[in-house]
């Protein structure tokens, strides 16, 4: 079993957008309220502090089931600074949230109404093979659209036995991910717009600290760029992982590298290459890779990344000077050349268990570019176009 989230947009009508909206403020003070004793006396643990606030939340209107999620929500809150909730969401559990066709059922300040859901192919496909509905959160987009993202229990196949390939992969900034099959994908406009996004917040930075351009607008401004650069920087992630598993057949065993407290291993120089070695999402892109797999069928494998890059696979010889520069590998004992990512790429796929070990045949390394650029004919020049 594997758990997912799937946003679906609702079609409510003007009466029942109202009454969501109402549920929605509702829920808001009750959580406010409820932030406001936890802090005052200072419990945060949810069994006591339900019983602190629980009939304060029933008695501003809030059903039994959503006064224990008001209470939930707020013990998460423990640490966070910020000073109140606003009135954008909405938890739900399977006693007040459940499916009826295309619509959701959802209990309300107004009682229990059925909202139609707008769904995609992806949307049924998903809901199609769900066992069981967890519940969800209700939110009101910028734009007052109402979404509801449902957490669904979902059946994942068990992998074939025997007869699947390793495939190794490579993670970097340069090169995003690097196949052992001879595919890699480009990092640099993940990198390109990190940094765009780091200068654009020194500049807003520069005027929120001048009161005399601390402007409405500019702190609006301020606020919406970290959501960009998310939305941004999950869509890349989600794309290369989908890529990177339809490229493989349910059986396929994929191997990465376990990255586990690199930045504690490793520096950098520069603002730039600091900023971007702290924040760049390997972990993040792991998680992806492993949970869209799973629903596949595809094995996922965490293999030491100790000296995969200076590993000749071909002799076998380790040496730091086999890593002749970022992108080129060349073994001092044999002479073997060919780009180090690839060979990194490979070595790992080897930790895992992969077969053929023997001679090393060059593979074309194959670039993704951005995403408007069309595929090019040339088989040593194909192009993968990301999103």
């Amino acid at each position: 079993m594997q758990t997912l989230t799937l946003r679906c947009t609702l079609k409510p009508t003007p009466e029942q957008a109202a009454a969501l909206e109402k549920t929605v403020h509702l829920f808001t003070q009750a959580c406010n309220h409820t932030l406001w004793v936890a802090r005052e006396r200072r419990e945060f643990r949810r069994f006591k502090l339900h019983h602190l606030v629980y009939k304060d939340l029933r008695g501003m209107g809030l059903s039994a089931n959503l006064a224990v999620q008001v209470v939930a929500r707020v013990g998460r809150r423990q640490g966070n600074r910020a000073k109140a909730y606003r009135p954008t969401s909405c938890a739900f559990d399977q006693r007040t949230l459940s499916l009826r066709g295309e619509a959701v059922s959802l209990s309300t300040v107004s009682g229990r109404m059925r909202v139609p859901m707008k769904l995609g192919e992806y949307q049924r496909q998903v809901l199609g093979k769900a066992v069981s509905v967890q519940g969800g959160v209700l939110v009101r987009g910028s734009k007052g659209r109402w979404h509801i993202y449902l957490t669904l229990r979902v059946e994942v196949p068990e992998p074939p036995q025997g007869g699947g390939k390793v495939v190794g992969v490579d993670l970097g900034q340069r090169a995003l991910a690097t196949l052992s099959t001879g595919v890699q994908f480009s990092g640099g406009p993940l990198k390109g717009k990190r940094l765009h996004y780091l200068r654009k917040r020194a500049e807003i930075r520069s005027k929120l600290d001048r009161p005399s351009l601390r402007t409405r607008g500019v702190k609006r401004l301020w606020a919406r760029l970290g959501g960009r650069e998310a939305r941004f920087v999950n869509h890349t992630l989600h794309t290369l992982a989908r890529r990177i598993v339809d490229s493989l057949e349910p059986g396929d065993t994929l191997a990465i590298e376990d990255l586990t407290g690199l930045r504690g291993r490793t520096r950098r120089r520069g603002p730039e290459e600091r900023y971007l070695h702290e924040l760049w999402p390997y972990a993040r892109f792991r998680s992806f890779l492993e949970y869209k797999a799973r629903l596949r069928g595809i094995r996922v494998v965490a293999v030491d990344p100790k000296h995969t890059s200076q590993e000749c696979p071909r002799c076998g010889h380790t040496a730091r000077e086999n890593r002749k520069t970022q992108s080129l590998f060349r073994c001092v004992a044999c002479g073997f050349q060919h780009n180090a990512d690839w060979v990194a790429a490979t070595n790992i796929a080897r930790r895992a268990g992969s077969t053929g070990m023997g001679r090393c045949k060059p593979a074309p390394i194959l670039r993704v570019s951005s995403p408007h650029r069309p595929p090019s004919e040339s088989p040593s020049q194909n192009t993968l176009v990301l999103g």
